[in-house]
């Protein structure tokens, strides 16, 4: 899914290549189930076959990733919607689209066009041209699905992180737990990053979302400055905008980042409510979010840990 996978852990009894041929092997078989970039995954055949509007079956895997996905876009009124990919695969083509392309993607975007059906674990679009797109979600998924092979070869302590989406299992000996650092938001992979915040945390996941590393055009001649957020905000249906940063610990690498990606999207509407539905939702879950003025350089800090903080 265009994601290289660090892994680190302690183990006194599983031999390396096993863990890393277990870590590969799992890794592949979900890539294989969610990615939108293979015309042959289980998500884009599916995609493509649901464009008859009959139910396609679904399977167990990639129905329990739908339920995921159908669960957090009611959750979060539609910050989260895993129905974008005609509009992702748009902004991510080298070649320049033209305006009509732009209006035909946008026309194909949302989960309000998806029909799930419980009985059957099956799926169809109400209409043709809708396109799954897991990025979401998809590698924090990949990253719990390979702790769950640790588990079953007796490694507790890891640490799995797939581009910043990780599972951290339990602390190494003698420690509080494995050090985790929050860079100030900025834009730019050139940016020599400045840490905020720094933190010890054991068995969760936690995932950042923002803006700093990839950026796209929104529509036909649109300059590389006028470039906004790889996160799409699916009511306006363009990038997100606004410097950001979100970082959410969770029980699982999947919630969190799919929480990490609805709070970006909700960090200009209502982020108060929204914090308030997740502390509802899922109890154990701890967001910090930085919000860069543009103007002032100042940097707000807002968490569930402290209401509000300035650096």
């Amino acid at each position: 899914m265009g994601s290289k996978i660090n892994l680190r852990w302690f183990s006194e009894h599983a031999d390396q290549d096993q863990v890393v041929a277990a870590a590969r092997q799992t890794a592949d078989r979900w890539v294989g189930v969610l990615s939108d970039y293979d015309p042959k995954s289980e998500a884009m055949v599916a995609s493509t076959q649901a464009d008859s509007g009959n139910f396609i079956p679904l399977s167990d895997s990639l129905w329990s990733v739908v339920q995921m996905c159908d669960q957090w876009y009611r959750w979060s009124d539609g910050a989260f919607d895993a129905a974008l990919g005609a509009l992702t695969a748009l902004r991510r083509q080298r070649r320049q689209a033209t305006s009509d392309q732009w209006e035909d993607a946008r026309s194909k975007v949302g989960w309000h066009f998806v029909e799930l059906d419980a009985t059957n674990q099956a799926i169809r679009f109400t209409v043709p041209g809708v396109r799954l797109d897991f990025g979401a979600i998809g590698k924090g998924i990949v990253v719990d699905r390979i702790t769950e092979r640790f588990a079953t070869m007796g490694i507790s302590r890891y640490v799995v992180n797939a581009s910043g989406n990780m599972r951290i299992g339990e602390a190494p000996s003698d420690t509080s737990g494995w050090p985790i650092a929050i860079d100030v938001p900025a834009g730019g992979a050139t940016y020599t990053a400045k840490e905020l915040l720094r933190m010890r945390i054991s068995r969760c996941g936690i995932a950042t979302s923002g803006d700093r590393w990839q950026r796209f055009p929104d529509e036909a001649g649109a300059k590389r400055n006028d470039a906004t957020s790889h996160i799409i905000d699916p009511k306006t249906k363009r990038g997100v905008t606004g410097s950001q940063s979100v970082t959410i610990v969770a029980e699982s690498a999947a919630d969190a980042d799919a929480a990490a990606t609805a709070t970006c999207v909700r960090a200009h509407n209502d982020l108060a409510g929204w914090l308030q539905t997740l502390s509802e939702k899922k109890p154990k879950l701890q967001t910090i979010v930085l919000l860069k003025d543009e103007a002032s350089e100042v940097i707000r800090m807002i968490s569930s840990a402290s209401e509000l903080s300035t650096v």
